[in-house]
C-alpha cells in the first residue's frame, strides 16, 4: 500500500472526507476541518538484484480548522490513527496560524515504510 492510500484510508474518516494531497482544491466548498498530506522524502530499500519497491518516507500531514483547540484536538486524533502503521516514527507536532486563509494549522511529521507497486 502507498504512503498517500495509507493515510487517507486513516485520515479521511477524521474530516468527513476532507484529506487530501499536496493541497485543498479549489472546488471544495466546505468548511474545515481539512487534512494535507504530502510526502518530503522517501529512501527506498535497494538491493543488488534492484530496486524492491519498499521505501521509507517521510510525510508532512498539515491539519487545518478555524479554531486552535480544535487545531490540537484532531492533531492528536491523527497521530492517534498514524500511531497504528508499525513500524512508524512520530517527529512531532508544530502549531502555526496561517494569516492568509485565517485557519490555525498543525503540522505533523511522521515516518513509515510504503510499497510502491514493481
Amino acid at each position: 500500500m502507498t504512503a498517500s492510500e495509507r493515510i487517507y484510508s486513516l485520515l479521511a474518516n477524521l474530516v468527513g472526507g476532507r484529506c487530501y494531497p499536496l493541497f485543498v482544491p479549489e472546488s471544495e466548498k466546505s468548511p474545515p476541518p481539512y487534512i494535507v498530506y504530502n510526502i518530503i522524502s522517501n529512501i527506498p530499500d535497494n538491493v543488488l538484484d534492484g530496486i524492491t519497491g519498499h521505501e521509507w518516507v517521510r510525510m508532512q500531514i498539515d491539519v487545518y480548522t478555524i479554531n486552535y483547540d480544535d487545531t490540537i484536538s484532531l492533531s492528536a486524533q491523527v497521530v492517534k490513527a498514524l500511531n497504528t502503521i508499525q513500524p512508524s516514527i512520530y517527529g512531532g507536532t508544530t502549531y502555526l496560524y496561517d494569516d492568509e486563509a485565517k485557519l490555525y494549522r498543525g503540522l505533523i511529521e511522521y515516518e513509515f515504510w510504503q510499497t510502491l507497486p514493481t
